[in-house]
């Protein structure tokens, strides 16, 4: 099994090898496949997305349907170590932030207590669920402590590996997305 840093190296080098038509046509796709997923959730009211940076999915379409169907819909602020969900009426609140990731501005009134979906963004996926991210930790302390509903794993059909390295703090997603497919995580066999 590659490390981490191999794994990081090489999707970053494959995903920015899309053509900007692969992206779109592909991010679609994934986009079709995350509705299927809502509608395993029809009483799904609360929603934390990502802001897509370097060719990852751009599923901000699906966001702009959900807030005009009357939803909750919450992207990532990120104060200090932590990331904050930070609910949103329109993406044009949505400005450079940290690491010049578009986000919301900072309004405590307006952070979630809990999400019914998070849609997690990553670099490599594995049928366990677990998650290979960019290294900063933020996304594993965030899930281990946000009262979630349904985890969601957001990436493309070559970013899915049977296993990746995990380490025991990393946290799970319960499905998987691609364009090709969306997945339940496996569960480790008991033996």
């Amino acid at each position: 099994m590659p490390s981490k840093e191999v794994l990081r190296s090489l999707i970053r080098q494959r995903r920015s090898l899309l053509t900007e038509e692969e992206w779109k046509r592909k991010s679609r796709k994934v986009t079709e496949q995350l509705k299927r997923i809502l509608n395993l959730y029809p009483h799904a009211e609360s929603f934390l997305f990502y802001y897509p940076v370097n060719r990852e999915p751009e599923i901000t379409p699906l966001a702009e349907e959900l807030l005009k169907a009357g939803k909750s819909v919450a992207f990532p602020k990120v104060s200090g170590k932590e990331m904050l969900p930070v609910e949103v009426a329109s993406l044009k609140e949505l400005s450079r932030g940290k690491f010049g990731i578009p986000e919301p501005p900072l309004d405590f009134r307006r952070i979630l207590k809990s999400a019914d979906v998070v849609f997690v963004p990553g670099l490599a996926f594995d049928r366990f669920g677990f998650r290979v991210g960019y290294g900063g930790g933020y996304y594993d302390r965030f899930l281990k402590s946000f009262p979630v509903k349904v985890k969601v794993g957001v990436c493309f059909s070559f970013q899915l590996f049977e296993e990746v390295p995990h380490d025991p703090f990393d946290v799970p997603v319960d499905y998987i997305t691609t364009e090709k497919l969306f997945i339940r995580r496996k569960e480790w066999n008991q033996s």
